[in-house]
């Protein structure tokens, strides 16, 4: 439980006990300064619609004690049921929050599916794609900003870094049956190298930027690779050659 969490339940707690300290004692107080009240059951009664404010009915104080004890409980009363619902409001509410941002640390259950390593621009990308297209996917991000927008926008994802078997394991790479990875080419080598150790049958797609490195992601067990840039550069040429040709 972090420091939050404990200073709520901590004010919750303190507002509760005094709550049931005003209820006792406006309960014992108004028995025995208020003749025209005889009951312990009355008083109390007569306690609780004070601090709900809801009216009196035949009841009131008569004594100069006892309205005093009245605007007391009114006052210290009202105020902590006031605190305490606040705060289980607040309890409930942080509850939920926190249920939504601990779905990035679950694991997926889903089966040939694809992984997508990066929410970047190429990332993003890749998610269009695959929404339009109705295919299932899981996302693996660390930055906790991309994560958070991702969850906003339901979006499968898992927090973490790429790398690490854990991670992988937890989007389901064991069961997928294709992993895009869009970092940059180190980063794509070590995802690649573990991605394959996991799952040998798993189809690899990398992003590469220096074509020096395409031995390298081979070996790590790249089935595809993709220079984005080039491929981007070659379609802007073609169209502008299409153009130029009309």
């Amino acid at each position: 439980m972090d420091i939050d969490d404990r200073n709520i339940w901590h004010r919750f707690r303190f507002s509760l006990t005094i709550f049931l300290f005003v209820m006792i004692g406006g309960t014992i107080g108004f028995w025995l300064l208020e003749d025209h009240i005889s009951s312990l059951l009355d008083s109390f009664h007569f306690t609780l619609v004070t601090v709900t404010t809801i009216g009196y009915g035949n009841i009131t104080p008569e004594t100069v004690a006892g309205k005093i004890l009245n605007v007391s409980v009114i006052l210290i009363g009202v105020g902590a049921a006031l605190v305490a619902i606040q705060t289980i409001f607040e309890i409930v509410i942080k509850q939920k929050v926190k249920e939504v941002l601990r779905l990035p640390k679950r694991s997926t259950h889903k089966k040939n599916h694809f992984v997508i390593c990066g929410y970047g621009k190429v990332g993003k990308a890749l998610v269009r794609l695959l929404q339009q297209e109705k295919t299932p996917f899981v996302v693996i991000e660390s930055e906790t900003s991309k994560v958070k927008e991702m969850v906003q926008l339901d979006i499968p994802v898992v927090e973490g870094d790429a790398r690490k078997e854990d991670i992988l394991e937890r989007a389901g790479i064991i069961n997928a049956s294709c992993l895009l990875t869009t970092f940059d080419d180190s980063f794509n080598v070590f995802v690649a190298l573990t991605s394959k150790m996991l799952n040998p049958s798993l189809k690899i797609i990398s992003k590469i930027e220096d074509a020096a490195n395409e031995a390298k992601l081979k070996k790590a067990g790249t089935d595809e690779l993709v220079f984005c840039h080039d491929l981007g550069a070659q379609m802007m040429f073609n169209f502008a050659q299409n153009t130029s040709n009309k």
